[in-house]
């Protein structure tokens, strides 16, 4: 995630005209020397750990306003059969799927595995490139296991300024996936790409001949040795997963009015003989054996376990697949994502989001929306809100009211397969439907949460999260934090009177503010540098995990239920 946002944003206007975008470009002279690249270095040792640990066994709230409750746990699970049985997000058989990033190959995709169980679990990973690998992880211990890229699904690298052709068509790569399998259940976080800086990875590598330490004509000098295009997606167990699927994720993004980059759906069938139907709300591309959909066409498919079919979208900002209805007979995957994002679209700098969608059945119908902490504390400027309809002529209330397009006195209708772009939200709110539907959150770029600090120090860029349904909540967490990130926060959701201990300390009544006249409280809590922590709470709460670095950001919720609560939507 760490760039340079003035040379990546000159780079991708410059190239507009054409299919090129930016993607990871650094020192631009006025800005950095070269060689220099901001803040942070990260060894690659715990990556950019994503969500924690913890337990679905208890019973949900109502979804009413005011409700504030659900969850409610009894213990982690232990077994692969009671992770099975509870449909924990901690689990024992997972898919790491690689998806569209520019990102130069030398740095790494990568796997963290965290236990927090209490015995040590045994993994092996197996999948394309040969991979045949064996680890064990120890009790409250991360594992990072590096995996070859699979260029099918990832598309062509940036060239050595950091421009690049994006993914142009729908692809299909049999087996493409990796398949992990734990003897014990774990969290899995995958990571894209796991290092920002051209140092760390696995024993042995050498960082010789990265692409950014070459001369860039364009520029008159090298970039730097920076990956500056990550993320990260907490993994469900296929335990977890179902065949329905409502897709949440980004638009497609213009420069200077030009179509320039596309989203795309990564779907990685867990069982063979899987039958897939996709019936599109948007443009989809052609390829992997795919024909070209406008709104409201299908395709069928057919995937085995491992084989993936990565559906790629137009490359305006009009062009969005959000709302896509998934079915399939066995329970499948579904990663969201664009390989290189401006939020919004004026401001740098581009940065590759992606995040798991979550399965239809495990939608509710009250979310808490809280606006992150900026990289000096206080509340960041705003985020970036779309809410994905599932059912149609949902009613949505809004407490506060918010100030949005298709908002009006608090109140909004949405339909099956809309997407309601709320534009940037500057404060926390609360939403309540009398159907299920989906809330997405984008953190901002770094000139915009980070303004008065000059580069390279500057902090923060575009990342992509879903926000965890209230019925989903729960009141035992354990979540991992990256080290290697500058500063990191917690966003703690909950119901007036909660009482809650972060680390073995109480959270103070002070932290939390009201949101609107809901009954719920936001607290916005800076992260000691531990990597690893607990939050345990009287009654559920929801979290949101997020991080900042120079040019950088992660989030992520942190942990939920995925309990069946609703009826898979209509097809």
């Amino acid at each position: 995630m760490r760039k340079q946002s003035l040379v990546r944003w000159l780079a991708a206007a410059s190239f507009a005209a054409a299919p090129i975008v930016a993607c990871s470009a650094g020192g631009g002279e006025n800005v950095f020397p070269p060689g220099s690249g901001g803040g942070g270095t990260g060894t690659g040792a715990t990556g950019n750990s994503g969500g924690g640990g913890g337990v679905i066994i208890g019973t949900g709230g109502s979804g009413d306003t005011g409700g504030g409750g659900g969850g409610g746990f009894v213990t982690n699970p232990t077994t692969c059969e009671q992770s099975e049985q509870s449909r924990s997000y901690i689990g024992c058989d997972y898919w790491p799927t690689v998806t569209a990033n520019n990102v130069w190959s030398i740095f790494d995709f990568a796997v963290v595995v965290a236990n927090t169980g209490t015995d040590a679990s045994d993994v092996t990973v197996t999948g394309p490139n040969g991979v045949n690998i064996q680890e064990t992880v120890p009790v409250n211990e991360l594992k990072t296991i590096y995996l070859p890229w699979v260029p099918v699904l990832k598309g062509k690298d940036c060239d050595v300024c950091g421009s690049a052709v994006p993914i142009e068509s729908t692809v299909r790569q049999d087996g493409g996936a990796y398949h992990l399998v734990a003897s014990r259940p774990v969290t899995v976080y995958q990571f894209s790409a796991l290092e920002y800086k051209g140092q760390g990875g696995p024993p042995g590598k050498s960082w010789a001949g990265c692409p950014g330490d070459k001369i860039c004509a364009m520029y008159g000098q090298a970039v730097g040795c920076f990956s500056f295009s990550n993320d990260a997606s907490l993994l469900l167990p296929s335990t977890a997963m179902t065949g329905n699927y409502r897709v949440a994720g980004a638009n497609g993004m213009s420069w200077s009015g030009q179509p320039s980059m596309p989203s795309y759906v990564a779907i990685t069938g867990t069982k063979d003989g899987t039958n897939v139907e996709f019936k599109a709300t948007g443009k989809v591309v052609a390829g992997g054996g795919i024909g070209a959909l406008g709104a409201g066409q299908s395709a069928s498919f057919s995937l085995n376990a491992g084989d993936v079919i990565e559906v790629v979208g137009g490359k305006a900002d009009a062009d969005s697949l959000s709302g896509s209805l998934i079915s399939a007979n066995n329970p499948i995957q579904v990663i969201t994502g664009v390989p290189c994002r401006n939020f919004p679209n004026n401001a740098s700098a581009c940065d590759h989001i992606e995040e798991s969608v979550f399965p239809a059945e495990t939608l509710g119908k009250e979310y808490v929306v809280s606006v992150p902490a900026g990289p000096k504390g206080g509340k960041a400027p705003g985020q970036a809100v779309h809410i994905v309809g599932n059912i149609d002529g949902t009613t949505l209330t809004f407490d506060p009211p918010i100030t949005a397009s298709g908002v009006s006195n608090g109140k909004a209708t949405i339909n099956a397969g809309q997407v309601m772009m709320l534009g940037i939200q500057k404060d926390d709110f609360h939403v309540v439907g009398d159907h299920e539907f989906i809330v997405l959150t984008f953190m901002q770029g770094g000139s915009v949460v980070d303004p008065n600090t000059q580069p390279p120090d500057q902090k923060g860029d575009p990342s992509q999260s879903l926000a965890t349904a209230v019925e989903q909540y729960r009141d035992m967490y354990v979540f991992l934090a990256p080290q290697d990130y500058d500063v990191n926060f917690v966003n703690i959701m909950a119901t007036n009177g909660t009482s809650a201990t972060l680390d073995g300390q109480e959270v103070a009544s002070s932290q939390f503010s009201p949101v609107g006249g809901s009954g719920l409280m936001v607290a916005r809590v800076q992260l000691a540098p531990t990597g690893t922590h607990n939050l345990k709470s009287n009654k559920p709460v929801g979290i949101q995990v997020y991080g900042y670095g120079s040019y950088t950001s992660y989030q992520y919720p942190g942990g939920l239920n995925l309990k069946s609560i609703a009826p898979p939507p209509p097809k």
